[in-house]
């Protein structure tokens, strides 16, 4: 297991994914682009209006990528930090709100804009919960490296051992995820099908419901090693509030509208509270010693 974790996680295959997702951005930008270009013509019909009529949708594709990356680099961090883990899930979340936006506004009639308007009302839900997410995901990093100034050292091989097993697992869950929703994805695109009852077309929130879900157990496994192979309390207790950060995500993508937005806020919130307590006790627990 730990040659395989090597293949998988090692810096060079990091830095070779982070071209190859830039390309296929691009790339994959420039395609859905011209099938939109195409479906306006006439010269090709039966895609789905949502996704091939305006232009601004193309965007969906290139965020589609960086978020197979993220994902990635989730996994990458996740024997290496719990901490960095979780702030890769809010930065996860601020990209899929990010491309939601793109998706408020292509779905905006620009002939005839009206405050009242569903769509419209969306676009500053998500545009406000961004905003309050990236201040989050601000203030967290920046706790978290004043945190690693002065966090001890401690041996835990046995525990990093188990979370690299763990990575190794859930890249290949993940992957069997990706390609169940792919291959249905493509079902319902072409034929307007289903391969596999239970499955939606929201563009938000497929396949991320069921890996934040994995995420989930995977986070509850690591806590529960953790508790037989540390003897900090108060660092149990932190990894038990991330859990419940990461759990109130995971609920975000069963609400729709302001609790969606509320969901996910608190969640992150939750999150940074709970790092800014463990770092107020680090310190004082450092000076009396």
């Amino acid at each position: 297991m730990r040659s395989i974790f090597a293949l998988l996680f090692s810096d060079s295959l990091l830095r070779k994914l982070e071209r190859l997702t830039l390309f296929a951005s691009i790339g994959g930008f420039l395609v859905h682009l011209t099938l939109i270009g195409l479906n306006n013509l006439g010269l090709i019909g039966g895609l789905d209006p949502a996704l091939f009529s305006n232009p601004i949708s193309a965007i969906y594709t290139p965020f589609s990528f960086i978020l197979i990356y993220e994902i990635y680099v989730l996994i990458y961090f996740l024997p290496r930090s719990f901490t960095t883990s979780l702030l890769k899930q809010f930065e996860i979340i601020a990209l899929i709100l990010i491309r939601r936006i793109f998706g408020d506004i292509a779905m905006i009639d620009f002939e005839r804009v009206e405050i009242e308007d569903h769509e419209v009302t969306r676009l500053f839900i998500d545009l406000f919960s961004v905003l309050i997410l990236l201040a989050i995901i601000l203030f967290y990093t920046r706790i978290d490296s004043r945190l690693s100034k002065i966090r001890s050292i401690v041996n835990d091989e046995v525990f990093r051992a188990y979370k690299k097993n763990l990575a190794v697992i859930l890249v290949f869950v993940i992957m069997g995820i990706s390609l169940i929703h792919l291959a249905d994805f493509i079902s319902v695109t072409a034929y307007g099908v289903h391969l596999f009852a239970g499955m939606e077309n929201d563009l938000n929130a497929i396949f991320y419901k069921d890996f934040f879900t994995v995420l989930i157990l995977s986070d509850v496994l690591i806590l529960l090693l953790s508790y037989g192979l540390t003897k900090e309390n108060f660092k149990l207790l932190r990894n038990t509030g991330f859990v419940i950060s990461t759990v109130l995500i995971r609920i975000s993508f069963s609400t729709q509208g302001v609790f969606n937005s509320i969901f996910i806020i608190t969640g992150a919130l939750f999150g940074l509270a709970i790092l800014k307590i463990y770092f107020e006790f680090t310190k004082s627990a450092v000076k009396q010693d």
